[in-house]
């Protein structure tokens, strides 16, 4: 596909194209290429909360309360 600076500069036109908010990760040899938009608050708050609901029942679930 060329050189990563090359793949990396393209994946943020694309993204800048589709009007995304592109991120490149290279994992392992691998490059991601990941639309972060912005949460609102109020959905990242809510995440947060069944995130954390979640965890708590895990731990219950595994005798560790």
């Amino acid at each position: 596909m060329g050189e990563l600076e090359d793949v990396r500069r393209a994946a943020g036109e694309a993204g800048r194209r589709l009007d995304w908010k592109a991120t490149t990760h290279l994992v392992g040899g691998r490059l991601f290429v990941l639309d972060e938009p912005e949460v609102p608050e109020e959905i990242g708050r809510l995440a947060g909360d069944a995130a954390a609901a979640a965890i708590d029942r895990a731990w219950k679930a595994a005798g560790r309360d």
